[in-house]
Order: structure tokens, then sequence, then C-alpha cells
């Protein structure tokens, strides 16, 4: 496997420890992309013959601008999977680097746990309902947790997030700043740094990576703090009915084992329509994998069938 990264020596240099990781793990290319962000005729042929490519670079330029899906379709005809980050510091990268590190060494048990999280409000309850179904019916090596704000408070799911979970889908309405449910959840809210981070988060709702009126988007500084190696979020507001088709998707994809990395799971979701992914955006590692870490706490005290959030 071949991963292409276009950045800067300095970004090079920030992420290192990920780098590390790809060399020994993939065949590596750098593209030493000092100035402008490549066009997409470029990026189009660097990502020729590659499974994913992570570019980072200024951060004056939004998610929206700098690629025009979650994926590329290069000069070979195929989609790749591309992930942005804008290089805001040097520390904020590190903070990436070792989160990536971190979930690049799981994979012994190949085993991913789907907490679902969603808003209080009963259409984005029956679309965790049908997630919840339908992830139920196949694959034994994934398991769900239910953490929607109807059974637990945003406190506790910052607690749960920090347990080393391999995937997390959240629907509802979002913003910029954050996600709607749990009361309002911005990037504040989330631990300084996460000792086991996500491997993925998707945001199946509107906004979560816009600079609408933010210097970072939600979606961008999830990655950035280290909560997760990748995330996922739209640049615009979204139809219910394209979250619906991406989350079918997702469930269809874990169908009968689970993917090796976020971009192969992402190119296997891909909705037939492709006006239902242009809004989207991958921010992060799009090669990390989606599995849990090894001493992930299966019994959560907080999630007992008697324990239903009441505000």
């Amino acid at each position: 496997m071949s991963v292409g990264v276009i950045g800067s020596q300095k970004i090079f240099e920030s992420i290192s420890p990920l780098l590390e990781v790809y060399r020994q793990k993939f065949s590596l290319e750098l593209w030493d992309k000092s100035g402008d962000i490549p066009t997409q005729e470029e990026l189009a042929d660097f990502a020729k013959n590659k499974e994913a490519v992570l570019l980072i670079g200024d951060r004056r330029r939004s998610p929206r601008t700098v690629l025009p899906a979650p994926v590329l379709r290069s000069r070979d005809s195929q989609w790749i999977p591309c992930g942005w980050l804008p290089y805001t510091d040097d520390n904020s990268l590190r903070s990436f680097a070792n989160a990536a590190v971190t979930v690049h060494k799981r994979g012994c048990i190949k085993k991913s746990t789907v907490a679902l999280l969603g808003q209080w409000q009963n259409r984005f309850l029956n679309l965790s309902d049908r997630i919840e179904y339908l992830l139920s019916l196949h694959n034994s090596a994934v398991d769900v947790k239910r953490w929607t704000s109807d059974y637990i408070v945003r406190e506790d799911l910052m607690q749960n997030l920090q347990q080393g979970v391999g995937l997390s889908i959240y629907v509802g309405h979002g913003r910029p700043v954050g996600w709607v449910g749990y009361h309002g959840t911005r990037i504040h809210h989330f631990p300084i740094a996460n000792p086991q981070p996500v491997g993925a988060m998707f945001s199946l709702s509107c906004t979560t990576a816009s600079r609408k009126r933010v210097g970072l988007s939600f979606a961008e500084a999830l990655v950035l703090r280290g909560m997760c190696a990748a995330s996922f979020g739209a640049v615009e507001d979204t139809l219910h009915t394209d979250n619906a088709r991406w989350s079918i998707k997702l469930c269809e994809a874990l169908e009968e084992e689970i993917p090796g990395t976020i971009g192969e799971f992402i190119v296997k979701s891909l909705p037939s329509s492709y006006g239902a992914i242009t809004p989207y955006r991958l921010l992060g590692d799009p090669m990390a994998p989606i599995y849990d870490a090894v001493d992930f706490i299966e019994d959560f005290s907080l999630l007992k069938d008697n324990n239903v959030a009441v505000y």
C-alpha cells in the first residue's frame, strides 16, 4: 500500500512519528510543497497509484476551498481518500501525530466498537435506531454502544470517548463550532489530551467542517486536539436524507469485515449520488485503522438500561 503526504519540511518534522509509522507499514511518498496548496489537477496526478493522500498546509485555507470532497478522482480514475489539516502550530500537529500513532498501534484483536451519538430529537433517534439495527445484523466483530443524548449527558460522553473506541457516529444538528446535541458540544468540552483517542469521528450533520465565522472548524479542532486520528464533517448545510444515505452505506461497509483504514471505509461507503458526497470532508489521517484499543472498557456503568439521562 502506498500513501502520499503533502506539506513543508517543518510540517514533516512536526508529524515525524506518524511518518515513521507510515514508512514501517506502507510505501511513503513525501511532496515538499512549501508554497501554495496544490491545484486539483496536481492532486489528481499525485494521487495516482496511491491508497490515500494527506495534505497539510496554510491554515488560512479552509476545508471547503482546499478539497472538493473527502475523495479525489485520480488520473487512473480511482477514488482516493484525501485528508486535510491546517498547519496551525507545531504543538497541534504533534498532538495529531501522537494520537494517530496511538491508533495505528491497534489491530491485535481487529474489533471495532461503533459509538452512536445523537441529538435528542425524534428523527435523529429514529436514525440511530436504524443504524443500531443494521449494525447488529451481520458483523460479529462490530459492537454497538448507544451513547445518544437520551441515554447519557455530555460529561459522561466526554469520559466514554477517552476509552479507545474505534468509531463514533453523530447524527443531529451541527454547527461550525460543534454539535447541537448534548445541550451544545464545543471543542472546549473535550479534554486537553486524550490517552486513548477515537479512531475516527463521523458527524453526519451540517457544517461541522465549515469555517463560517470561526477560525478553526469543529471537525479540524477534534483532530488537532488529539481526540481522534481522523474526523468527517460537512462544510455546508446537508440534507437529512443524504445523512441517512451515508449512515446506511457506512453500515453496509461494515457488513462483512472491518475495513483496514478510515480511507478505505469512506470509499466503500460512498453514496451513489455525488451530490451527497461533495458537502463532506475528511480531516486528519486517511490511513488510520478503526479498531478499538486493546484495553477498551467493555462494561460502561454509565450505560445500564435504567440509567437514562433526565434533563
